[in-house]
């Protein structure tokens, strides 16, 4: 088997984090989210400043892993869907970086879903803001040539082994 990064993706507050600590009972080698800093986003500084950070990480995360099957909780496609949501410019070079890692063509992506959904201090964005992050992720995701499998509205075992079973 080829070496297999699988990246979960999706608008804040769709499942994610709770697929990949799934992932990761099960025995699969899974990387989490990377965390920000904390800095206050009403500052578009503090927005690229937060962007370079996490992109930075993302790339580690990438590289610190040579295993067969992986899964990572977003990639660093994610990092430039916000740059796009925020309107914001980014730097020239991510798109060689984002085209030279070999992620698999295929994101399994947790799409909007407001019965799950949960604001709180960590996740900030109301669900309508979240629904239009849902937006610019799918866009940034097509740009780069991914292909987007969407993941059920359905409980965390049925959506991981819809993923276990589409590999």
């Amino acid at each position: 088997m080829k070496n297999k990064k699988i990246i979960i993706s999706g608008p804040p507050g769709s499942g994610k984090t709770s697929i990949i600590n799934k992932l990761k009972n099960l025995g699969y080698l899974c990387f989490s989210e990377v965390t920000p800093p904390k800095l206050d986003l009403s500052k578009s500084k503090n927005k690229l400043k937060i962007s370079e950070y996490l992109f930075e990480q993302r790339i580690h995360q990438y590289y610190s892993n040579n295993i067969k099957l992986s899964f990572y909780d977003r990639s660093i496609i994610d990092v430039v869907a916000y740059m796009n949501y925020w309107k914001m410019e980014y730097p020239n070079k991510w798109d060689k970086q984002i085209n030279d890692l070999q992620y698999s063509k295929k994101v399994f992506y947790t799409p909007s879903w407001k019965s799950i959904y949960i604001q709180s201090e960590v996740r900030q964005e109301t669900f309508s803001e979240a629904t239009k992050i849902d937006i610019f992720l799918r866009q940034a995701y097509h740009s780069f040539n991914y292909e987007i499998i969407e993941l059920p509205k359905k409980n965390i075992d049925h959506r991981v082994n819809f993923i276990i079973n589409s590999l």
